[in-house]
């Protein structure tokens, strides 16, 4: 039986899981400390890893919200942890488990998660985007997965956009950029019928359409998938979201491309493990 652990670290947690053939069958979850040293980073990922570990794991597998040298390990850039910048995150936590450990960007695992054992099985070709503290994407080409130079392939949120870049409209910023409020209280708003929150959602849903006809217009895959807390909302931006893609110049494109929220919320942690196979 194959087992492994994987990670995931974001802005604001930090989940680990023990996976089993695929199947995530024990998971931790702890608050990430975003102000933290990088010692205190890294302490916090040792944690939640030994809550769930078991001796006979073949390895360990973490996605992390920024740039990776796959090769040696190394996080570089991760904007929502200030202090984890050039961290040799491999050789750390080999140290501490005496293990194979892999190391990728977060993004990438969502997408190698929903491609190998998800929704997006069916496609060759799909981008994953995580709709979360903020937008990160990661892109499967012909069933691989495309990382470019240090995992900095799909990196739309920072692609130039209004007043700003992507990530202000298309993540969980933009609730708090344009309307000072939190994500899930738009959402619960919302879901009771109130007229502003779903406004709201209707408007992020256009900014997502316009960041879906990028990636439609460099990469035309037949699927998007979405992650990510904001994903969870789907069906009150999906409206907009179509309007807007129906703007798209060239019809056989969009026409056949599918835009499906992950229905695994633990699907980016399956994926990390699955990094201990490949890489």
């Amino acid at each position: 039986m194959n087992k492994t652990i994987g990670v995931d670290v974001g802005g604001t947690k930090i989940s680990a899981g023990l996976v089993e053939n695929g199947t995530l069958v024990k998971k931790q979850t702890d608050a990430t400390p975003q102000n933290g040293n990088t010692k205190e980073v890294v302490e916090a990922i040792v944690q939640a890893i030994r809550r769930v570990w078991q001796e006979d794991v073949s390895g360990i597998g973490v996605g992390v919200p920024g740039l990776v040298d796959t090769r040696l390990g190394l996080v570089h850039d991760v904007q929502n942890i200030p202090s984890f910048n050039s961290v040799p995150l491999k050789t750390e936590l080999q140290g501490y488990f005496d293990k194979h450990v892999a190391i990728n960007n977060d993004a990438n695992c969502f997408a190698l998660g929903t491609s190998n054992f998800g929704a997006g099985k069916k496609f060759d070709n799909l981008v994953g985007l995580t709709l979360g503290t903020g937008l990160g994407g990661g892109i499967v080409l012909n069933g691989k997965l495309h990382e470019g130079v240090g995992c900095g392939a799909g990196e739309f949120g920072y692609v130039p956009y209004r007043d700003g870049i992507l990530e202000y409209y298309c993540s969980g910023q933009f609730f708090q950029r344009q309307y000072n409020m939190r994500g899930e209280e738009v959402s619960a708003l919302a879901m009771k019928g109130d007229e502003q929150g779903i406004k709201i959602f209707s408007e992020f849903g256009f900014h997502l359409g316009e960041a879906i006809k990028i990636i439609a217009h460099v990469y035309a895959p037949e699927a998007v998938m979405l992650g990510g807390s904001i994903a969870q909302n789907y069906a009150l931006f999906e409206k907009s979201m179509w309007q807007n893609m129906g703007l798209f110049p060239y019809s056989h494109v969009v026409d056949n491309l599918q835009v499906l929220p992950a229905t695994n919320p633990d699907i980016a942690l399956i994926g990390a493990a699955s990094l201990v196979i490949d890489y």
